[in-house]
């Protein structure tokens, strides 16, 4: 017997292990949070002085974490990139006109299949959006941005 739940029962491992949460560590905390949730249609779950919890009908989970003094190194070691994926075409032209409206957006470009709606935080930190949700089965290379430095 294993200490392991089912998979075929338990729908939060039957694909293995999956993202829970992301932390995002923001210069202004209220700037951010309204950026975000306005984005990406998060909810405000719980707030601190120096941070919000905010989430989706899904259960994805975004940290922002106030940390005004804090460096930004673009192509050091670790997460690079959160991609999100819109729910159809409608709400990815939505992120599109919302990015533009606040002069975030940086390009909106199609690789693999996949439309590629690319923007900036407040902090200049990249925020990409994709519709549709992955590449197809018979994608043979890896897409341009990983290549990017």
């Amino acid at each position: 017997m294993s200490d392991r739940p089912d998979r075929e029962t338990n729908p939060l491992t039957s694909d293995g292990p999956r993202l829970t949460a992301a932390i995002v560590f923001v210069r202004e905390l209220a700037r951010s949070e309204s950026f975000y949730r306005d984005l990406l249609e998060l909810k405000v779950e719980m707030t601190s002085a120096e941070a919000v919890l905010l989430s989706t009908a899904a259960g994805d989970h975004l940290i922002l974490r106030a940390l005004a003094r804090a460096p930004r190194p673009f192509g050091a070691i670790g997460v690079q990139y959160l991609v999100w994926t819109a729910r159809d075409g409608d709400d990815l032209e939505r992120c599109e006109r919302i990015l533009k409206d606040r002069k975030s957006l940086v390009s909106t470009t199609i690789d693999h299949g996949i439309k590629v709606v690319e923007g900036r935080d407040p902090d200049d930190i990249p925020v990409i959006v994709i519709y549709p949700p992955g590449p197809s089965p018979d994608m043979t290379s890896l897409p341009s941005r990983v290549y990017a430095y």
